[in-house]
C-alpha cells in the first residue's frame, strides 16, 4: 500500500493574500516553497459556511451549512453556533480519506462542528452550564483523557480570549499548543487546526488598521512553531482562510426597518423586548454583510423586497431563484437574502427606544440573540468599564450566577466586517501550499477538499 502522506490544514481566520508579505515571514517562506492562491469563498463569506465547504467540498445548497445562525421554521427558535455534525450533509475530507486508507486517524482542534463528528480526535470550546445557570468557562476533548493531558501541558483554555471584549491571542496560543501536542503524542495522518486570532482586531480597527497590521506579525509568529514542527514530520501543510475583511462604517437596522412597516413582532418582556420569530410576518437573521430575511407569508415576499432594496445600505435582495447561482438554495435559506454596500453591515437590533433595550444586549450571549454581534468585542469604555468587567471576572470565577454584561453597544465603533464582495481576489480568502497545487486564478473553496485528498494519497497535485 502507497504510504499515505501526513496533512496539516489550518484555519487562519480573516487572511488575505494581500496580507501575506512584510508582516507575515513565516507564511511567505510556505507560499514560496509551494504556493499562494486566491480562493473563491462560499456564499455566505462566514466561519460555519467556510469550514463546511472546505471539508465536505460542497457548497452551501448542498451540505446546508447557510450561515452561522440557523432558523427552524417548525420549532420558530433560532439556532446560533450549533455545534452538530448531524446539520451536514456529506462526507467530510477525513471520512473520504478512511476510504483510502482505514488506518488513518484525523484530530480537529476547534473547527466548527466537531465535537460529535467522527474524527478520532476532537477539541474544541464548550462552556458548562450549571443547572443553577453559572456558566463555567470549559473545553471538550475526545478522548477524554486529553482533557487532562492538555490541562497539564498548557493550564486551562483562556475561554475569554476566544470571543468577547477580552479576545485576543491567548486563546490561538493555546490552540496551536494543542495541536502541537497532538502533533507530537498522536501523530495523525490529517490534522485540523483553527486558530481565530485575526478575526478580532480587523473587526474592531478593520483590516487596514495599525493594530490589525499588528495582528498579522502576531498571529505569523504564533504559527512559526506549528509550521517547523510540520517541517519536522515532513508533514504537508495546507493554510486556508475562511474569508477576507473590508473596511466598514454604516451599522444598517433591517430589522427596525421590518419593525417599522409591520412586519416584526416583539414581546414586551420584564427584561426588554424580545423579537418573536414564530409571529413576525418577517425578520432578519444578520450576520457581518449578509442577512438571510424569513418571510412567513408568500404575499409579503414581493413587498418585503422591495422595502429591503429601498434601504439605505443594501446593494442586493436575492429571491429563491436568484439564490441558486450563489450557491445558497437550501430549505434553511431565508426567503430573501440581503446583502450590504461595501462600507455598510447589517445589525442584528430590532428595539426601538432605549428603554426597551433587551438585558442580553449589553453581555457576551452569542446564544440570544438575533445573528453575530460584532459589539460584543468592545469592553464598555473609560475605567468604569474596566471595574465593571474586572469584577463580573471575578464573580464568574467564584462561580457566582451573573450577567456578563460588560459589552459596549456602540456600533459605530465597528470599523471591519467579513467581506462578502467578490471583486477583489487579493482582498478575500487565500490558500498557502507547501506543494504546487497546479491551479490557477482564484481556486473555488470546494475544490480544496480533493487536492488535498490528491496530495495525501496520489503525492501530487490536482487539477
Amino acid at each position: 500500500m502507497t504510504r499515505t502522506r501526513k496533512l496539516l490544514i489550518v484555519d487562519v481566520a480573516a487572511l488575505s493574500p494581500a496580507e501575506v508579505g512584510e508582516h507575515t515571514p513565516n507564511l511567505r517562506a510556505l507560499a514560496a516553497r509551494g504556493g499562494l492562491y486566491p480562493l473563491r469563498e462560499p456564499f455566505p463569506s462566514l466561519t460555519c459556511t467556510s469550514h463546511a465547504t472546505l471539508l465536505l467540498g460542497s457548497l452551501p445548497s448542498s451540505h446546508g451549512m447557510i450561515g452561522n445562525c440557523l432558523y427552524s421554521r417548525e420549532y420558530a427558535k433560532l439556532f446560533n453556533w450549533n455545534r452538530s455534525s448531524h446539520l451536514l450533509t456529506g462526507t467530510p475530507l477525513w471520512e473520504a480519506a478512511r476510504q483510502r486508507d482505514p488506518r488513518l486517524r484525523t484530530a480537529n482542534l476547534f473547527l466548527r462542528n466537531c465535537a460529535d463528528s467522527s474524527c478520532e480526535i476532537r477539541v474544541t470550546e464548550r462552556p458548562v452550564y450549571w443547572i443553577s445557570g453559572r456558566k463555567q468557562f470549559e473545553f471538550f476533548a475526545e478522548p477524554r483523557s486529553l482533557h487532562a493531558e492538555l490541562v497539564a501541558k498548557l493550564g486551562s483554555f483562556p475561554f475569554q480570549s476566544f470571543w468577547g471584549p477580552f479576545s485576543d491571542i491567548k486563546s490561538t496560543h493555546w490552540i496551536i499548543g494543542a495541536a502541537l501536542q497532538v502533533m507530537e503524542r498522536e501523530d495523525p495522518e490529517l490534522l485540523l487546526v483553527y486558530p481565530p486570532y485575526l478575526d478580532y482586531d480587523a473587526a474592531r480597527f478593520g483590516p487596514d488598521a495599525p493594530q490589525a497590521k499588528d495582528a498579522l506579525r502576531a498571529m505569523d509568529a504564533a504559527l512559526e512553531p506549528l509550521l517547523r514542527a510540520a517541517h519536522g514530520q515532513d508533514r504537508d501543510v495546507l493554510i486556508v482562510s475562511d474569508y477576507g475583511f473590508t473596511t466598514v462604517d454604516q451599522p444598517v437596522h433591517l430589522n427596525r426597518v421590518l419593525r417599522r412597516a409591520g412586519y416584526l413582532h416583539v414581546e414586551d418582556a420584564p427584561n426588554g423586548e424580545r423579537l418573536d420569530p414564530g409571529t413576525s410576518r418577517a425578520f432578519a437573521v444578520c450576520d457581518n454583510q449578509e442577512a438571510h430575511v424569513y418571510v412567513a407569508r408568500p404575499e409579503d415576499i414581493g413587498p418585503v423586497r422591495a422595502l429591503l432594496e429601498a434601504t439605505d445600505g443594501v446593494r442586493a435582495v436575492l429571491d429563491a431563484e436568484a439564490q441558486v447561482p450563489y450557491g445558497i438554495a437550501h430549505p434553511r435559506s431565508g426567503e430573501l437574502i440581503a446583502i450590504a454596500e461595501p462600507r455598510a453591515w447589517f445589525s442584528y437590533m430590532y428595539w426601538l427606544e432605549a428603554s426597551k433595550t433587551p438585558d442580553f444586549a449589553d453581555c457576551v450571549a452569542v446564544f440570544d440573540k438575533i445573528g453575530t454581534d460584532t459589539c460584543e468585542l468592545f469592553l464598555k469604555p473609560g475605567l468604569a468599564g474596566k471595574a465593571h468587567a474586572a469584577k463580573r471576572m471575578a464573580q464568574l470565577l467564584l462561580g457566582l450566577k451573573v450577567p456578563f454584561d460588560i459589552v459596549d453597544i456602540d456600533e459605530s465603533r465597528v470599523r471591519g466586517a467579513r467581506r462578502i464582495a467578490r471583486d477583489d481576489p487579493q482582498r478575500g480568502a487565500v490558500a498557502i501550499s507547501s506543494w504546487d497545487l497546479g491551479q490557477s486564478g482564484p481556486v473555488p473553496m470546494e475544490n480544496l477538499k480533493a487536492l488535498a485528498l490528491a496530495r495525501m494519497f496520489d503525492g501530487a497535485a490536482s487539477g
